[in-house]
């Protein structure tokens, strides 16, 4: 699973600046398809899920 996802955010071209981005931009869609998947509207239902969803998912 977690190479299919990698495969799939990969081809994602990424427009940031480079050096000024602290996050890949991988992990970042995965945040927030995760988000979205559990009920999640807005960025302070992200940022809640980055920091305790997150956990979470390092047993899946």
């Amino acid at each position: 699973m977690q190479e299919l996802v990698k495969t799939s955010f990969s081809e994602v071209t990424d427009h940031r600046v480079v050096g000024r981005c602290s996050h890949l931009l991988s992990d970042m869609l995965m945040i927030g398809l995760c988000t979205y998947i559990s009920g999640g509207a807005d960025y302070q239902d992200m940022y809640l899920f980055a920091r305790l969803g997150s956990a979470f998912l390092i047993f899946i």
